[in-house]
């Protein structure tokens, strides 16, 4: 239900896999020099799997991604699955969630952007969520 900042060692890994360093000082629109390929946005969604009454099966991720995502992200994309951990202030503990992280390279345009809010909606509409976690960040990418 809600959404949380995933515990994934593979999104840590996928991170540091040919990293170029950007220095702090950069402001979010300064363009990237980019040491091999072009200046992209990496977008992460992170999307729980529990809903009101229960939780998304794997059958209902499935569709969602066929129905929802492969339509907006022809390109490609990626899908990690993760466990996700927050605190409840409702109910004064730590909750667990399964969870799974889509991951998306693109130009950073506001026609890709609108693409990745099209899925947050939908995600949050069929599956009843309070939030999707959406992260950008800049990245040099060569496919």
């Amino acid at each position: 239900m809600r959404i949380m900042v995933s515990i994934a060692a593979g999104v840590a890994a996928l991170g540091l896999a040919g990293c170029i360093s950007v220095p702090e000082t950069s402001s979010p629109g300064a363009a990237m020099a980019c040491q091999a390929g072009s200046p992209m946005v990496e977008t992460s969604l992170y999307l729980g799997m529990n809903k009101p009454g229960g939780t998304i099966s794997r059958y209902q991720f499935q569709i969602f991604i066929e129905t929802e995502v492969v339509p907006r992200w022809k390109e490609g994309f990626t899908v990690l699955d993760a466990q996700g951990l927050w605190r409840s202030e409702e109910h004064g503990v730590s909750e667990n969630e399964a969870s799974h992280v889509l991951i998306r390279i693109h130009d950073g345009s506001t026609e890709a952007s609108a693409g990745i809010e099209a899925i947050r909606d939908a995600y949050i509409k069929q599956f009843q969520q309070d939030a999707v976690l959406r992260t950008d960040r800049q990245t040099c990418a060569d496919f």
